[in-house]
């Protein structure tokens, strides 16, 4: 099993699951992969509209709460403008009943603006943690946690840690 019922240390957290490997758990995994590997790397837009539910509740941190399909592709769309082509690799991923859990890193070029930022040009590197939740073969909650003050910080528009 990836994870076990004992504590693992991962950069300082600790991740204390029992995870069932069931057919449920699966089959939310290959949905929720289609985000990451066609939607993001592939850049399959379209993809979105065929993996989340109509009425998806978002919740972003930089965002905040929003819900339905233009919501997600408004957030898409942020970053797409700001990173285009950026790529994320998968790292790990978890299932457990109705959620999916996504860690991942993210390398992607600033060339757009962001959040009313010009155009850097930098890469950047962030780590994040998707989760997501699933009914009848749907995305119908979706939470990003990715690495916001990390990326702003690369960006040079956070000072860097002492």
């Amino acid at each position: 099993a990836l994870f076990t019922s004992e504590p693992e240390w991962h950069d300082g957290a600790v991740i204390d699951a029992l995870l069932a490997n069931d057919a449920q758990g699966e089959r939310n995994t290959a949905i929720v992969r289609r985000l990451f590997d066609e939607v993001i790397n592939q850049e399959a837009a379209g993809v979105i509209d065929e993996i989340f539910a109509a009425d998806v509740a978002i919740h972003d941190p930089l965002g905040g709460d929003s819900r339905g399909l233009d919501a997600f592709h408004q957030l898409m769309g942020l970053f797409d403008t700001a990173f285009p082509h950026h790529r994320v690799t998968v790292d790990a991923v978890i299932a457990q009943g109705d959620l999916v859990a996504v860690l991942h890193t993210h390398t992607a070029t600033n060339t757009g603006s962001f959040m009313g930022m010009a155009p850097t040009g930098k890469t950047v590197v962030v780590n994040g943690i998707e989760l997501c939740r699933l009914r009848d073969g749907k995305i119908i909650e979706f939470w990003r946690k990715d690495d916001d003050a990390s990326m702003l910080m690369q960006l040079g528009a956070l000072p860097q840690q002492a």
